[in-house]
């Protein structure tokens, strides 16, 4: 990119959370960014909070080959990866212990993995997530939060992470054996050798995406719609799905993943898989997330 257009990037690496406040900061004023990423969640309180431009498509060549499921709705940025969030877990600690491999969110509650069970908290995406795939498994949706709490809250967990680095420190040594954690991430650890498989539970694991966009007040939005191009590009996103690996949006490498299974496999390939997890209404989570909160400090942190 730099080499084609002469822009030089800073990458500044932080939660999407932190963007978002400092989007909220300088409102009305020139944006930090020219482009930022954002989770999905995140964006939909980007919208609210009126901090990102509408998106121009026309400047954006590469937008006609993205997955409408990764377009936004009401006309912001689109998604440039996909991860899933389903439970990482240890079969060689379950086949020990005489317990079935697990199929569904439901069996993180078998008796037989009190302690050995790790939980996102609700201020991470993976958090949320999970809370939300519970609300689910209850009868509830993204505006009952009480539902999945009132279930986590009954869960004999072993601890609960802020961090995935907590949850890559704790799996290597045996200290836990499942925890509701990102496709991408449990892969990672696969790769480095720790016994673990990845499940995407029959109830369906939970779409996570990673959005760009160009904020109100960008200094250099132009520049900021041809990195947004460039980050949607066939070959820059079929680089991204072999490094970190997360799933591509592009739709024109869904026939070259599947090729190559050995890849694909690690995470969302293909349309087909996209549909088969679940995509949360965001915007009406984020009205009840105080609620949430506010139980799940009651009722898990303090049980």
């Amino acid at each position: 990119f730099t080499r084609r257009t002469g822009a030089k990037i800073q990458y500044i690496d932080a939660n999407t959370s932190d963007h978002l406040n400092k989007l909220i900061a300088s409102r009305g004023r020139e944006s930090p960014y020219d482009v930022v990423y954002l989770d999905l969640d995140v964006q939909a309180n980007a919208i609210k909070a009126g901090v990102l431009e509408k998106f121009d498509p026309s400047l954006v060549p590469n937008y006609k080959f993205v997955y409408d499921e990764a377009k936004n709705k009401q006309g912001y940025g689109p998604g440039m990866m996909i991860y899933t969030i389903g439970i990482a877990y240890n079969p060689q600690k379950f086949k020990e212990a005489g317990i079935p491999e697990p199929t569904s969110w439901g069996d993180l509650w078998d008796p037989r993995l009190a302690g050995k069970v790790m939980i996102p908290d609700l201020s991470s995406i993976q958090g949320r997530a999970f809370l939300i795939a519970i609300n689910r498994l209850q009868g509830g949706s993204e505006t009952q939060p009480e539902k999945g709490i009132e279930k986590i809250a009954q869960l004999k967990y072993h601890s609960i992470y802020t961090s995935s680095a907590q949850v890559e420190a704790l799996f290597p040594t045996g200290d836990i054996w499942a925890a509701p954690f990102a496709d991408g991430r449990t892969w990672g650890l696969i790769d480095k050798g720790v016994p673990l498989k990845y499940l995407r539970p029959k109830e369906g694991a939970v779409v996570g995406m990673g959005m760009l966009d160009v904020p109100k007040g960008a200094a250099n939005p132009k520049l900021g719609y041809a990195y947004i191009d460039a980050v949607l590009d066939a070959y820059s996103q079929l680089g991204q799905a072999y490094e970190i690996p997360y799933g591509p949006t592009n739709s024109l490498l869904a026939p070259v993943l599947k090729a190559y299974p050995d890849i694909s496999k690690k995470f969302t390939a293909s349309l087909t898989e996209l549909k088969e997890a679940y995509v949360p209404d965001w915007a009406a989570y984020n009205a009840s997330a105080e609620k949430a909160v506010d139980l799940w400090n009651r009722q898990v942190i303090r049980k």
